[in-house]
């Protein structure tokens, strides 16, 4: 996802070229005592989007693009639908919608929300049914989720490094997500009975939410929980003083 790259990247020039004083020209320090900090860091971020779209091997911060998932079971209401080798793709391309960033105070936070659309590529077994339709089946499969809106709210804490060094860290992270229409391509169905695949595939797409009600929540999971990982693999890189100026901890 774009806003976790930005960060990476802020960390990267400070790192990499050891002074504090220096940002790319696209930077600016932001100082704890600007009234408009919470502005300041949102648009840092947003300058640095151009720039970063994978990981960065320097700050041991892989990309978060694809993200891997765990085994996927839809197992209930008549019907037994798995998903393996998952993997979610389109974080990177998606765009941040609301960035809060509470420093300084005692009630720090921090609030992601990023909207796009993205894309579930997987091994698939299926049999059972989709409300009346009876649908069995294995092979890949694409599932595309269209508008997905993830809002990320956690507490925004420090801690100190083997040197006594302060850093961010994100922690007890919350989610909230919507979805605006998913549709499911799965290759095989009936082992390859056209009509009876199309037939059932136009009434799997009809009746999406049923299916996304099941398969959502642990994928959402997931992509919260390596977008997290993601931050705090920075910020324990990153030094608070290199991010914000004048900071002082809680």
């Amino acid at each position: 996802m774009q806003v976790i790259f930005s960060f990476v990247l802020f960390g990267v020039f400070c790192k990499t070229l050891g002074e504090e004083s220096f940002l790319p020209p696209y930077i600016q320090t932001c100082h704890i005592d600007d009234k408009e900090i919470s502005k300041c860091i949102k648009e840092q971020i947003e300058a640095s989007l151009p720039y970063f779209t994978k990981g960065v091997p320097e700050l041991n911060v892989p990309s978060i693009d694809p993200v891997q998932l765990n085994d996927i079971k839809i197992d209930g209401n008549g019907l037994l639908l798995k998903f393996t080798n998952a993997e979610m793709h389109g974080l990177s391309e998606s765009k941040l919608t609301d960035l809060i960033v509470n420093v300084g105070t005692v009630d720090q936070e921090f609030r992601l929300t990023f909207k796009g659309n993205l894309n579930l590529t997987a091994l698939y077994e299926v049999q059972g049914r989709i409300l009346i339709l009876p649908i069995e089946g294995n092979g890949d499969a694409v599932v595309t989720a269209q508008g997905v809106e993830v809002e990320i709210n956690s507490k925004l804490t420090q801690v100190k490094d083997a040197k006594g060094q302060e850093h961010f860290k994100l922690i007890t992270p919350t989610y909230k997500y919507t979805i605006e229409k998913t549709t499911f391509d799965l290759k095989n169905l009936f082992n390859g009975n056209k009509q009876l695949a199309e037939t059932t595939l136009q009434f799997a797409n009809d009746n999406w939410q049923q299916l996304m009600d099941d398969l959502a929540p642990p994928a959402i999971k997931q992509i919260v929980r390596t977008c997290v990982k993601a931050i705090n693999k920075f910020f324990s890189n990153v030094t608070i003083s290199r991010i914000i100026r004048g900071y002082k901890p809680i």
